[in-house]
């Protein structure tokens, strides 16, 4: 995608859909995330070649945009718990986290009703001291960190290690390989419940995945099952 694509693609107010986080028991938790969605993808069933196709300057200049809208959401739909997705790469940006301490900072954005869910199907270098003190700075204002789509690309394995993750997410329909895969998402929620970190699996379509979530020890769901 060129520039001048993306500056069109970006060019008025963003659009979003929302997906509910339910509980255990398959009910609401006022916890939602938010899906952003290029006008011209709205209803694409894919629209991962979008965000691979921008360079990491657009990549940082759309996550800006997207948590500059931050604000006005929380303000117009008060919830418990908003998840906003982040390209790793903006993690580095200087321009992203000014711009994200000073939301904070100004009483704009209330980490404590917000998580920010780092995709790990895009590749991160090693974080810079900066980057690390942004979502300690975070979290100490109630923010949770998750890691989305864990298990299928790059697993920020620094980032559990430091004790910065509080959800791990895991793509139901990412791990479906041959049918095959049950004990390996059995055994990430085994391993989120051992680090004491809660779990996500998202991708719930039907009633059987949920039924295998609900078996393999996941505490929260979310997928179009729960959005009709």
């Amino acid at each position: 995608m060129n520039l001048a694509a993306f500056q069109s693609a970006i060019s008025q107010k963003l659009h979003f859909q929302f997906q509910d986080i339910v509980g255990m028991d398959g009910q609401p938790q006022n916890w939602f995330e938010m899906l952003y969605r290029p006008q011209n993808l709205m209803g694409h069933p894919n629209t991962e070649h979008f965000f691979h196709s921008l360079s990491t300057q657009q990549k940082v200049d759309l996550d800006i945009q997207i948590f500059e809208q931050i604000p006005d959401i929380q303000e117009a739909h008060p919830l418990d718990r908003l998840s906003v997705n982040l390209m790793p790469i903006s993690l580095l940006s200087d321009a992203f986290k000014n711009r994200f301490i000073g939301l904070i900072d100004a009483g704009l954005i209330d980490p404590s009703h917000l998580c920010i869910e780092i995709v790990e199907i895009h590749s991160m270098p090693p974080l810079c001291s900066s980057s690390i003190e942004l979502l300690k700075y975070f979290r100490e204002y109630g923010g949770l960190v998750a890691l989305d789509d864990f298990g299928s690309g790059f697993a920020h394995w620094e980032l559990l290690q430091m004790g910065l993750i509080d959800v791990i997410k895991v793509a139901n329909q990412n791990l479906s390989y041959r049918n095959v895969t049950a004990g390996f998402t059995l055994g990430l929620a085994s391993f989120a419940h051992a680090m004491g970190i809660n779990t996500v699996l998202e991708g719930v379509e039907n009633h059987i995945d949920y039924e295998k979530g609900l078996k393999q020890g996941f505490k929260n769901f979310q997928g179009w099952y729960f959005n009709e």
